[in-house]
């Protein structure tokens, strides 16, 4: 879920002084925008321009009973995912709500079962779990980019449904939200006695010797991080995230930096919010406490020892009056289908292979060398048959249907029957059940 504003005109008022110092704090209000208004004899002198804020993570428990026959399937897919036969590992897919996930051959310390795909990594409990909610489900970033949160809860519910019986609505364990925006003020100049904070722990990093970012109370409850999000995306792209940043004037001659919160279970609660029909009502909030009450960046004041007094600084009053109303839908942007490489994988990374064959075989023409490069290869797996088993096309069909899995962009059929072995282990508990065994 993501928001835009136009350029913030925040800072400090006319007099110098910081507007909202000696504000008394406020009760959490849910369903209200924040109140910190920015007076019009305040300026913008850094140009601080927010360009989105947004939920950048966000994690569900459901509590409920796994059904038999899903516990049944899914003990069956989960061996599928442990055998040392790779066409029996290709097999454990799941479709839920017309959704598919690939099966994890373990589980974690509370959950037996994981399952994901691109969007979505759900951990799932066994059977008559006592300790552990039905579900702990992941939701990525990107979706949370491209979909409304009503549209993503709706549809993370018939997925849990169709594992068993959901007694409750989902409440949350954990959520991030973010504010990307570009500025002139020099962050990198940032000292660690200008933040005035609940948390104890601050810490700084560089990347090649280049300020990359600060985290605060990292661990807690509740926590900060402050980054370069560019640097970040030259190392893992979103280019659906410079589209957003284009649309909102990013001119890509600035950084974009992140702003972001980590809300755990614990502070969201202190804060009255626990389901997740809490939470779109409440992001206001939320931002305002995290920026006012528990995070503030301020300009020291030498006279003054008492930093609570000490005046805000102006890219941070820009970041308090980040706006959280509703902003424009991104349903046009189609999700990735699966967890698929990226162009500059496949076609940069993916050709080293190709070019080292072509220059082995002195080679420049790129058509010829593709052609001799598979009919090498199919050449020399041939010749491996009697070793592997596998002749070039089973070599290939093989690869294929495991990247099948890993990707989630198709389901593969069992090649030894046609009943998929998590659909016989369903039939044969029925089966014994109708004759009483």
């Amino acid at each position: 879920m993501e928001h835009k504003d136009n350029i913030i005109s925040s800072g400090f008022c006319a007099d110098g002084a910081d507007y909202r110092a000696h504000q008394p704090e406020q009760k959490l209000e849910k369903g209200t925008q924040s109140s910190n208004t920015v007076p019009s004899t305040c300026i913008n002198t850094y140009n601080t321009q927010i360009l989105r804020t947004g939920i950048d993570s966000l994690y569900l428990s459901y509590q409920g009973d796994l059904s038999e026959e899903s516990s049944i399937r899914l003990d069956e897919l989960k061996k599928l995912a442990q055998s040392d036969d790779p066409s029996r590992q290709a097999l454990a897919q799941i479709e839920l709500n017309q959704q598919l996930f690939q099966v994890h051959e373990r589980g974690s310390k509370l959950f037996s079962y994981i399952i994901q795909n691109n969007v979505y990594r759900i951990s799932i409990a066994k059977l008559g779990a006592k300790r552990a909610p039905l579900a702990y489900v992941q939701v990525s970033s990107e979706i949370l980019t491209k979909k409304s949160l009503q549209s993503i809860v709706d549809e993370l519910l018939k997925i849990v449904q169709s594992l068993g019986i959901v007694t409750e609505e989902a409440s949350i364990s954990r959520v991030d939200l973010c504010a990307d925006f570009v500025t002139n003020y020099h962050l990198f100049e940032i000292e660690d006695q200008d933040w005035v904070t609940r948390a104890d722990d601050i810490q700084n990093y560089s990347s090649k010797r280049r300020y990359s970012g600060t985290s605060i109370g990292a661990g807690g409850d509740l926590s900060a991080r402050l980054y370069n999000k560019t640097l970040e995306m030259l190392k893992k792209p979103r280019p659906y995230l410079e589209e957003l940043f284009t649309q909102s004037g990013w001119d890509e001659s600035q950084d974009v930096w992140r702003l972001e919160f980590q809300f755990m279970r614990d502070s969201l609660r202190s804060l009255d919010i626990q389901y997740i029909s809490e939470l779109d009502t409440s992001l206001s909030g939320l931002w305002e406490y995290a920026t006012v009450k528990w995070l503030r960046h301020t300009v020291p004041n030498p006279t003054d020892q008492t930093q609570s007094r000490w005046h805000t600084s102006e890219w941070w009053l820009a970041m308090q009056s980040a706006d959280w109303g509703v902003g424009e839908s991104l349903s046009r942007l189609p999700l990735d289908k699966g967890r698929v490489p990226s162009d500059k994988v496949l076609f940069v990374n993916g050709l080293s292979a190709l070019t080292s064959f072509m220059a082995r075989e002195a080679i420049v023409d790129p058509y010829e060398g593709a052609s001799r490069y598979l009919q090498d290869a199919k050449s020399y797996h041939d010749k491996r048959d009697h070793i592997t088993g596998l002749d070039f096309m089973g070599y290939i069909t093989q690869k294929v249907a495991l990247k099948l899995r890993d990707y989630g962009t198709a389901q593969n059929q069992s090649q030894d029957t046609d009943l998929h072995p998590a659909d016989k282990a369903v039939a044969d508990a029925y089966r014994k059940l109708s004759d009483g065994q």
